[in-house]
């Protein structure tokens, strides 16, 4: 076997290369010099480089896709625009929770109705108090 045809049965493609670096990590789109760079969470070195963002989170979509693991995009300043997580999950997704609070607001009532409501339970318990005082 020949040192040319060893090293092209060796040859791996930039994806390739990539997915055997990053997998187990998170993978970060970052902002260069020379254009925007997928790194592998911890490390220093770039994984790939390419010219437009989109073309570096295409790239890393897939891979972290590919390896279930968490795509971390950052803006141009640096900061954390989003997370993507592509984890191989059996378990199902929790239901959502139940609503502790009310979802409606209480209804209430107006001063003028409390007022006729207390009024009215009053004359109720005076004419009670009569109607009992009378049969005595």
């Amino acid at each position: 076997m020949s040192k040319h045809s060893a090293a092209s049965t060796n040859k791996k493609t930039k994806t390739e290369n990539v997915t055997r670096k990053s997998a187990g990590k998170n993978l970060h789109v970052v902002r260069h010099t020379e254009g925007w760079v997928i790194r592998s969470e911890g490390s220093t070195r770039a994984s790939s480089r390419h010219d437009t963002q989109r073309e570096a989170i295409e790239t890393a979509r897939t891979l972290a896709e590919q390896n279930a693991i968490t795509l971390v995009i950052h803006g141009r300043d640096g900061r954390v625009r989003s997370w993507d997580s592509y984890n191989r999950d059996s378990t199902p997704a929790r239901k959502p929770r139940k609503v502790l609070y009310p979802t409606s607001m209480p209804r209430t009532a107006s001063k003028h109705a409390i007022k006729k409501a207390v009024s009215e339970a009053i004359t109720e318990a005076a004419s009670a108090a009569a109607m009992k005082h009378i049969s005595k």
